[in-house]
């Protein structure tokens, strides 16, 4: 089997087990790959996932390893409780607590390394649990969400990827060195959830949803109700790969014009007059130029904050505000560098969009920011 989709599938089994722990505790914070794999109130957690035929000896060994590491967290601190959560393909789940024997047995040549008292302490302290395979503790996720936040099952496994990718980025986001800051709680749950102005949703974590579905969900949940749409500054980021091709990008281009731009008539008072920024991240520069060729061909005003042939980028100029006169639908921004000018001289409500196939850019934002990870450019035209 792959090891590296082991591997993804072993991290996700651990996130469940910590949106299911968070569920189960809403009144407290649980803390995430600190000392251990998670930790609350009393007790440190780790999980393991083995899905794969092992013999009973092999079968001892999978305990084993994260065993010792616990008996060493409570050489540390005797007073915590101790929880190794593990699935072992073809083991009943069962919840157990070992005899000093049974953990001497386990130990082997280890049992050694400590001593009687610390043993017998730990077997006091410690609890092993056989767990649910992949799919069953998934589905209780799922249906935690789904009666937690009144969801459909599809719209609970949207939010399902929401909640792991805030996990995810609570991690990976605090270096080693800043881990006390992985911690998440109910209450942040329910924020993220309700407020939705820093969400990140990355496929990998809703990879039981179609891609139609998984578009139409995004569409619904977070594009459809903006039907009167408040004059705001939005922004468009796109990641887009050497492969994209120029009509691909110049149909997103008059989607985003004809959803997101309020310029088209003369009644319209000049305070509710707005069009979109867009920036295609990793474009090559030979493609941006042949796309707005191609709109000015067509008759559409281009403005991109740089005024003539070689001049520096311009603040203001990309700023103009449109007008019935100026035919202005859209916005180009080159660089991440020129995004990061204008959003930090906002004169009035953000709001920014990110799309990326791989890597999201970093930007620093703090109004509303939507990050998701889509499998090809061509999907954003039906989720917008």
């Amino acid at each position: 089997m792959d090891g590296a989709y082991v591997a993804i599938k072993g991290f996700k089994y651990q996130f469940d087990r910590s949106i299911i722990e968070i569920f189960n505790n809403p009144s407290i914070t649980v803390r995430i790959e600190q000392l251990q794999d998670y930790e609350f109130d009393n007790y440190f957690v780790q999980v393991k996932y083995h899905d794969t035929d092992y013999t009973a000896p092999q079968q001892k060994q999978k305990i084993k390893k994260p065993l010792l590491q616990l008996l060493d967290q409570h050489k540390l601190d005797k007073y915590k409780k101790f929880i190794l959560f593990i699935y072992l393909k073809g083991v009943a789940p069962n919840n157990k607590t070992l005899s000093l024997s049974e953990l001497e047995s386990i130990l082997g040549n280890k049992k050694g390394n400590y001593s009687i008292s610390e043993k017998t302490s730990f077997v006091q302290n410690f609890t092993l649990i056989h767990a649910h395979d992949f799919v069953t503790q998934h589905n209780e996720v799922i249906e935690k969400i789904k009666t937690e936040y009144s969801k459909s099952v599809e719209e609970a496994q949207l939010y399902y990827s929401i909640i792991s990718s805030h996990l995810l980025d609570i991690v990976t986001k605090n270096e080693p060195s800043k881990k006390n800051f992985r911690t998440c709680s109910k209450e942040q749950l329910d924020k993220l959830i309700s407020e939705g102005k820093k969400i990140v949703f990355k496929s990998a974590f809703n990879d039981v949803l179609t891609a139609e579905k998984r578009v139409k969900l995004i569409h619904n949940q977070f594009f459809k109700s903006q039907l009167n749409k408040e004059p705001h500054e939005r922004f468009f980021v796109v990641e887009v790969n050497n492969l994209i091709s120029i009509s691909v990008l110049k149909e997103l281009v008059l989607t985003l014009k004809n959803k997101w731009s309020k310029n088209k008539t003369k009644t319209i008072p000049a305070s509710d007059r707005f069009v979109p920024y867009i920036l295609f991240h990793g474009i090559e520069p030979h493609k941006l130029i042949k796309l707005k060729t191609d709109l000015q061909n067509d008759g559409y005003r281009i403005c991109d904050g740089y005024d003539f042939f070689n001049a520096p980028f311009n603040l203001t100029s990309i700023k103009v505000k449109p007008t019935f006169e100026s035919k202005l639908f859209f916005k180009f921004i080159n660089k991440p560098s020129e995004l990061n000018q204008i959003i930090n001289n906002l004169d009035k409500t953000g709001e920014v969009y990110q799309f990326y196939l791989e890597t999201p850019l970093s930007i620093s934002f703090a109004q509303k920011q939507l990050k998701f990870q889509v499998q090809k450019v061509e999907e954003i035209k039906n989720i917008i």
